[in-house]
């Protein structure tokens, strides 16, 4: 991670918006202090306890500023963990703290060695865990979504992160957790983690749910609305304990127009009613399909930064999640243009998204940056006025035409859908003519092929045999005379 200027130190008392967002999940992990100690994020939340994390630098004024205040000294001393170093035999035992040096510091200078505020480790009672990449690499600090210093979350048992700042009196904080839940049959919404927008009329929705309740969630309804009426009833299965989540891929929508309003619904945790519907929160967006910018030819990207380049960065993603195209690593000498070559890519969709890291945008109050993104005929989207967001801004695009020409099928059938150990496609062939059968995974990875010959006319059975791949969605291509029908599949192993 690349150090950020001092000067920004003074934005800091300016800005209040979280990098992580305040009500995300906490990203797990598991790493070494200085003293050998491994600690593992989660077993901390699963005991019960709430966990205060210093992101800091040792370079950095401000964190030592807090560090030396004693703040988290006395939290840890007198809330930490019983029986762990240095905490008071009378704690109340339900809090955690650890500080992380994220921005690739050595131990020499966490110790006071050159470059570094102070010593760190001398008089610190809580663990000290370094990502220098002795031991820990610097991960989380990208996990956590750090672009200043110091940042300090808070992290209740039940997973739910919140930015605290450098506050005198942690422990107050800690009443805003809420109390453990003692329902047995709970399960909630967390996050949508799918598409918003549609690839020619197709649409694959990803959710993570989470077991609020005390009993292992084992089953839970998932109901797919488009325009108001019923599209799909998935019925989860799994084993989840408290607290747990699990991102669930839901059976690709088909033949959605130019816009549609889609919803999501949760319910029946384990066959059972919810004993607290109140959290099972709607999960509703407008998903525009990407032929509304269609493009054609080369794309261009230009990129105008604010003074704080190194916090933008860009990819492009194509209808699979898998990232053809990024760009960052700009610098911090004020604004400057980039412009990038001009770059093919297949028929297909795509979406652009643009980050900030500090969540301020690219526009206004350090710079007019601003970006766009155009084809042969000229801009598809973006230009003056743009980098005007937050953490970041996304467009879909499409290349090309997808439409699905006539086959000379009149038939397939795909099934068990959903299926475990096997594949059958039914075909049924109406003019004789070479045939292959193609399957891909989310991520557009090829995980099948086979070429049937000229087929007679009638039907034909190919079983595919799936033991060696995972649980998940694919999606299967049978291609003849050169035109292709695409059917998806659910695998549950």
């Amino acid at each position: 991670m690349k150090k950020l200027l001092l000067a920004i130190f003074t934005i800091i008392t300016i800005h209040a918006s979280a990098q992580l967002p305040d009500g995300s999940l906490a990203p797990d992990w598991t790493m070494t202090d200085l003293n050998g100690t491994v600690h593992h994020l989660y077993e901390y939340l699963d005991d019960g306890y709430t966990v205060f994390i210093d992101f800091s630098a040792v370079w950095c004024g401000p964190c030592w500023s807090y560090h030396t205040s004693g703040a988290l000294e006395d939290l840890y001393m007198n809330h930490g963990p019983a029986g762990h170093p240095n905490v008071n035999a009378n704690t109340t035992d339900d809090v955690m703290v650890f500080f992380i040096e994220g921005d690739e510091s050595s131990v020499a200078q966490l110790n006071g060695g050159s470059g570094s505020q102070g010593n760190w480790v001398t008089g610190t009672p809580y663990p000290i865990i370094c990502t220098d990449g002795t031991v820990n690499n610097d991960d989380v600090t990208g996990d956590y979504q750090i672009g200043y210093w110091p940042t300090v979350y808070m992290i209740c048992p039940d997973r739910i992160t919140t930015e605290t700042g450098a506050v005198s009196n942690p422990y107050g904080q800690v009443g805003n957790c809420p109390p453990l839940p003692t329902t047995t049959n709970d399960v909630r919404t967390f996050t949508y983690s799918g598409p918003t927008s549609s690839c020619g009329g197709f649409l694959v929705p990803k959710l993570t749910i989470q077991n609020y309740g005390t009993a292992n969630l084992t089953s839970v309804d998932i109901t797919t609305y488009v325009g108001g009426s019923v599209n799909n009833v998935e019925n989860w299965t799994g084993n989840l304990s408290q607290f747990q989540t699990e991102e669930v891929t839901l059976p690709a929508l088909s033949g959605l127009g130019a816009v549609s309003n889609i919803m999501i619904t949760i319910d029946n945790p384990n066959s059972a009613n919810d004993d607290d519907p109140s959290n099972n929160q709607n999960i509703s967006f407008t998903a525009v399909d990407a032929n509304a910018a269609s493009a054609s030819g080369a794309i261009s990207i230009g990129l105008i930064t604010d003074q704080y380049g190194n916090e933008t960065s860009w990819d492009i993603t194509n209808q699979y999640g898998v990232v053809v195209a990024s760009g960052s690593g700009y610098g911090n000498s004020g604004p400057q243009a980039v412009v990038g070559s001009p770059f093919s890519l297949p028929n297909g969709c795509y979406t652009f998204t643009i980050y900030d890291a500090y969540g301020d945008g690219i526009c206004c109050s350090y710079g007019n940056g601003y970006y766009t993104i155009a084809d042969a005929s000229g801009t598809i989207f973006g230009g003056p006025g743009s980098g005007s967001f937050t953490d970041q801004m996304s467009h879909s695009f499409q290349i090309g035409s997808l439409n699905v020409e006539e086959n000379n099928f009149s038939n397939i059938n795909v099934y068990p859908n959903p299926a475990k150990d096997f594949i059958n496609i039914n075909i049924d062939v109406l003019t004789p003519n070479k045939t292959e059968i193609a399957v891909f995974d989310v991520l557009g990875r090829n995980v099948y092929s086979k070429s049937l010959g000229n087929l007679n006319v009638g039907e034909i059975t190919v079983n595919i045999n799936t033991e060696k791949l995972k649980s998940g969605l694919y999606y299967i291509h049978v291609l003849n005379n050169n035109k292709s029908e695409v059917i998806d599949v659910n695998l549950v192993k």
